[in-house]
């Protein structure tokens, strides 16, 4: 199955309309590339790394993309997409018959690829006046600060609207945002979540761009049915998680673009569930994060992080019930790219990698982990990562402090799926299951149909798999 590039239904594919956006007035166009589609001139953005072009169609498209340096090698991203570029000079021709989100490498500088997203026309676009609407006009910056959502509100970004502000809703319901337009944080110097859903219920964001966030991204807590379709997260500040569901349920992404100097998915529950001299009488269960699905979406984490996480923060009794598929890594600059990482004392249960299309950059591909450590809410707080006068988790002291934890109740990873996975690259990465003591604290682990250089892989020594502290390993 091609990821990421859907049709419209009911449409045959021949030539159609394209549909470009104005542009901010007050933002200056890449130095790298210049973006036609069909004749009409793209409006094309540049931030410290990577330029980024989004336009709608309908139909059949050119794109010519022209660079500003010597092509070298060109690649389009995803790879699974098939697309080949034609190249002519110092342009790059690309034929496109599909809305779809792409990668664009002209050689090997990871810090100015263009990302170039093609859509498909919006229907039903909201009104400019409506009560119920705050609208934001196309073609020019607008300084929202904080945008505090209301129940049944929509939130609209018009093509080639700029809009520098974070989002924050508490105990809303029925709210959309939507639009081909940019949320931006960048010029933001202090840390913060940028977009926050807190005891929220049926929330749906399509369509927009977020960008810049210094910080988590989009956060829902203690929240429940929220939906992402076509959003595309870009990132380069530190710490900016792309979404990271958190005690959260029924939540879905599907059809989104996610480039993230950190995590670009991150599953969390954070309670009071072994939080050190602080274990809270109340029912915990209220915190567990259950249902999340993560589909049909393309990744690109860059120097922190993973690609696809569930972790570090397993602080309620359990998180249960992911789903991955039908995915692309087209990126992982560093670490791992997919994991189950618990330094926590609850259970994550019945997780599913399956249809993954690993490409260039991994040298880690997955990672199951029971652990203690600086992050874990009975880390005691002289070395807790929160806290800013932290002694550094390294030395005598702190290995006295591991080797206390060592004899004691971790949490658990039950029920992990890895199916339908392909490698691509020269060399196998690493894989590594690591439990944290002879208790066996991950178990019934099952590797299916896990493909590198066209072969299956079928036994740990042909997986590069590490494994230690773990029960019911399989593969077939």
């Amino acid at each position: 199955m091609l990821a990421v590039c859907f049709g419209l239904p009911g449409t045959t594919q021949l030539r159609g309309e394209v549909i470009v956006y104005p542009q901010p007035k007050g933002i200056e166009p890449s130095a790298d590339y210049q973006v036609r589609a069909d004749k009409k001139e793209v409006f094309t953005y540049q931030t410290p790394v990577f330029s980024m072009a989004t336009f709608a169609f309908t139909g059949e498209v050119d794109v010519v993309v022209t660079v500003k340096r010597p092509i070298l090698h060109p690649v389009v991203r995803p790879l699974s997409l098939g697309i080949k570029p034609e190249v002519k000079g110092n342009t790059l021709r690309i034929h496109l018959s599909h809305p779809c989100h792409l990668a664009v490498e002209v050689d090997a500088d990871l810090h100015r690829p263009l990302f170039l997203f093609a859509d498909a026309p919006e229907t039903n676009v909201p009104k400019a006046g409506d009560p119920n609407v705050l609208y934001f006009e196309g073609g020019r910056i607008h300084e929202a600060d904080t945008i505090q959502l209301k129940s049944n509100q929509t939130v609209y970004l018009a093509g080639g609207a700029v809009v520098r502000g974070i989002i924050r809703g508490e105990n809303v319901s029925g709210v959309r945002i939507l639009g081909p337009g940019i949320l931006d944080a960048s010029t933001r110097v202090k840390w913060q979540k940028m977009v926050v859903f807190k005891n929220c219920t049926n929330i749906a964001m399509d369509g927009p761009i977020v960008m810049g966030s210094y910080g988590w991204t989009i956060n829902p807590f203690l929240s429940e049915d929220i939906r992402l379709d076509n959003v595309k997260i870009l990132g380069w500040r530190d710490n900016d998680d792309g979404f990271d569901p958190d005690s959260s349920r029924r939540v879905t992404v599907n059809n989104c673009f996610f480039r993230t100097k950190d995590d670009c998915i991150a599953v969390k529950a954070h309670g009071n569930f072994g939080m050190e001299g602080s274990i809270s009488n109340e029912d915990q269960s209220r915190f567990n994060t259950d249902g999340v699905t993560i589909m049909n979406s393309t990744f690109w984490s860059s120097e922190w992080g993973h690609a696809l996480t569930i972790g570090d923060a397993i602080r309620a009794p359990s998180v249960r019930d992911i789903l991955f598929t039908n995915c692309d890594i087209i990126k992982k600059e560093k670490g791992w790219a997919m994991s189950v990482d618990n330094s926590d004392l609850g259970a994550v249960e019945n997780v599913r990698f399956e249809n993954i299309r690993v490409e260039d950059g991994c040298d880690k591909l997955f990672e199951l982990k029971v652990a203690f450590s600086e992050y874990s809410a009975d880390c005691p707080t002289e070395y807790y990562r929160n806290n800013d006068k932290r002694k550094p988790a390294k030395g005598q002291d702190w290995l006295k402090v591991v080797n206390e934890k060592r004899s004691s109740k971790r949490g658990s990873i039950r029920g992990v799926v890895f199916k339908d996975i392909q490698i691509a690259g020269a060399r196998l990465p690493v894989l590594s299951i690591q439990g944290w003591n002879s208790t066996a604290d991950i178990s019934d682990v099952l590797f299916e149909n896990v493909i590198f250089q066209s072969k299956i892989l079928k036994s740990p020594a042909e997986a590069n798999l590490r494994i230690q502290n773990a029960a019911n390993v399989r593969f077939e």
